[in-house]
């Protein structure tokens, strides 16, 4: 086979992974594409790439089907690349960056590992893919579409056992989960949290909580903040009100990168008149619950020695066990969880209002905030008011993470006893099963 056919052959594998199928292509295929409102105003939706494929190594020689960058199953050996690392950033495109201990954001490319609890942003215009695994059960491939922002907690429990959940922040997700035979994988959003048992789908969020499942592949479990259940499928999407009501709509599986760019245009469209609503009703959230964070934040970090410790012995390579750090755990217990309850109560407004910014940024939510505040001022100086909340926030992700390695992976509800009910779907990083 010649290379221009071979790349020819390697695109239409990403194609198809895209919309669901993971049979080899053949020249009489046609596959939608995946598609997402990134612009700040409705009527455009950019086409959501996929990487470039990696070069190939056997010259003219194609790769077998499903083997294309791992996303089916891992390549024969003679043929293997390198071995990707859980969190290896894959593409990249415009202004990607990551938040990390301390409040430091730093750009991030090909090649960077993004770790548990690294909140992942990228900028307008600007994409990422993050590999999780892909190509073995339980792995996954997440790709951001601009103006997003998630982290993440990935464990293998056992072989071909991983328990997974992502905290989507802002923005838009496409994923594409590689089949459970056990453990989990989920998705936690404002309003919403989505149980998923292979699969690919896209999740789209406005900032006025309102969000839409669609399924190319598998299906779904959608769960409302009232309780209410529903499955995404390939025929059948699921959309959040911004009232938090849940619904089932019907697509043409063959029509639903055009559904997907219709409903983005039309939630924008009615989200434009009340984003400053919105921009005064997130900033009102930081500014109640960003004391007692504050709060109990200096409280957690009267046991820094502690965290040290442990972040010392993992970077050492020390695997604990279930027993070991028992009073260290006990002693840290109640502090981690002060911290958070304002954690899953903080960061969703947070994110959301850098997200406002972008569309500030192009005229949208322009005026003045219920308390007075004028809105450009305000945005003006977002970074500037919230740098202490923002390293805060970059704190308690990072006990939580460290806190989860001294646990041995061990449910970690088990420490907080029936309190952590109390998180809502923060629950599902401390071993809560939401379904």
């Amino acid at each position: 086979m010649k290379r221009t056919a071979l790349r020819i052959w390697v695109v239409a594998v990403f194609l198809l992974a895209a919309c669901g199928r993971t049979d080899a292509p053949t020249a009489q295929t046609d596959t939608p594409e995946l598609v997402q409102d990134t612009s700040p105003t409705p009527g455009e939706a950019p086409e959501f790439e996929p990487e470039a494929p990696a070069p190939d190594s056997q010259g003219d020689q194609a790769p077998e089907p499903g083997q294309a960058e791992g996303l089916d199953t891992p390549p024969a050996p003679a043929q293997a690349q390198p071995a990707r690392q859980i969190g290896e950033l894959v593409y990249t495109e415009g202004t990607v960056t990551v938040h990390r201990s301390g409040g430091v954001r730093e750009a991030v490319d090909i090649g960077d590992v993004i770790r548990q609890y690294d909140v992942l942003s990228t900028g307008p215009d600007s994409r990422a893919t993050v590999d999780l695994g892909s190509g073995y059960a339980g792995g996954a491939e997440v790709k951001l579409a601009a103006n997003t922002a998630f982290y993440f907690d990935t464990k293998a429990l056992s072989e071909g056992e991983r328990k997974t959940v992502l905290q989507l922040l802002a923005g838009a997700l496409a994923i594409k989960v590689d089949k459970l035979a056990n453990g989990s994988f989920n998705v936690a959003t404002e309003g919403a949290v989505l149980g998923v048992r292979g699969t690919i789908f896209i999740v789209d969020t406005i900032p006025d909580c309102s969000l839409l499942v669609t399924t190319a592949q598998g299906s779904v479990a959608v769960k409302a903040a009232d309780g209410t259940t529903m499955l995404s499928q390939a025929d059948r999407a699921a959309e959040l009100s911004p009232e938090g009501q849940l619904d089932p709509v019907s697509v043409e599986p063959a029509q639903a990168a055009s559904f997907r760019a219709e409903w983005n245009q039309n939630a924008m469209a009615a989200f434009k008149p009340r984003a400053l609503y919105y921009t005064s009703t997130y900033a009102t959230a930081l500014d109640k619950a960003t004391p007692a964070f504050s709060q109990a934040v200096a409280g957690l970090k009267g046991h820094k020695a502690i965290l040290d410790a442990w972040e010392s012995a993992r970077a050492q390579g020390k695997e604990p066990k279930f027993t070991d750090y028992t009073a260290e755990k006990k002693t840290l217990a109640a502090a981690l969880f002060e911290c958070l309850k304002g954690l899953f109560v903080l960061e969703q407004p947070y994110y959301r209002l850098l997200e406002l910014r972008t569309l500030h940024d192009s005229g949208i939510g322009v005026g003045q905030l219920d308390d007075g505040r004028d809105s450009a001022a305000f945005f003006k100086n977002l970074d500037g008011s919230t740098a202490q909340l923002s390293a805060e926030l970059a704190y308690v992700r990072r006990a939580l993470d460290l806190f989860s390695w001294a646990s041995a992976d061990s449910p970690l509800g088990d420490y907080f006893g029936s309190k952590a009910s109390s998180l809502g779907s923060g629950t599902l990083f401390l071993g809560g099963d939401e379904w």
